[in-house]
């Protein structure tokens, strides 16, 4: 397997170039800036097609600008062409260009384990460990409010009505 240059920008992201600030618990709490919502840019790579069109900003690790989470959410590209998991883009872009709903909705710490379980031996063949922003212990358990693991499908889909497709306790 080639490495290529887009695993160097992963490196970068990994080697802590992105810092998580707060806990994700915190998120909102602390924050500076007022949550908005705007449109996912068609070059936000990452989470092209992702199944929703409208993201929160600050996003779930901080970044208050869209131009931070281009430059940020590119790093992860590669990872995404890898294919580990069917819902690794699901799982990075609840993050990176999260829903916007009036309060933040997380990934579940499952949809963060079964995402990392396939994806870290992948990172970890190319000397990237599983970065610490993204330990799964941080996200809340599947009978919160959170984004559940799709099983193979890589979309969130909103059953008629609710809205929130794809998101667990959201009943």
């Amino acid at each position: 397997m080639g490495g290529g240059p887009g695993l160097l920008a992963l490196a970068l992201v990994v080697s802590g170039a992105v810092g998580a600030g707060p806990s994700y618990e915190a998120y909102g709490r602390f924050s500076a800036k007022a949550p908005q919502c705007v449109d996912i840019p068609g070059d936000l790579q990452l989470c092209h097609d992702v199944g929703y069109k409208r993201m929160r900003l600050p996003n779930l690790l901080e970044h208050d600008s869209l131009a931070e989470v281009k430059q940020q959410a590119g790093s992860w590209v590669p990872l995404l062409a890898k294919r580990c998991h069917s819902d690794t883009q699901l799982f990075l872009c609840a993050l990176f260009a999260p829903v916007c709903l009036e309060r933040p909705v997380y990934p579940c710490r499952s949809l963060c384990e079964v995402v990392r379980d396939a994806c870290a031996p992948v990172m970890e063949s190319y000397g990237f460990p599983w970065p610490d922003m993204l330990h799964c212990a941080q996200f809340p358990p599947d009978h919160g409010l959170c984004i559940a693991v799709q099983f193979g499908h890589s979309q969130v889909t909103a059953p008629p009505g609710n809205g929130a497709g794809g998101i667990a306790g959201a009943s």
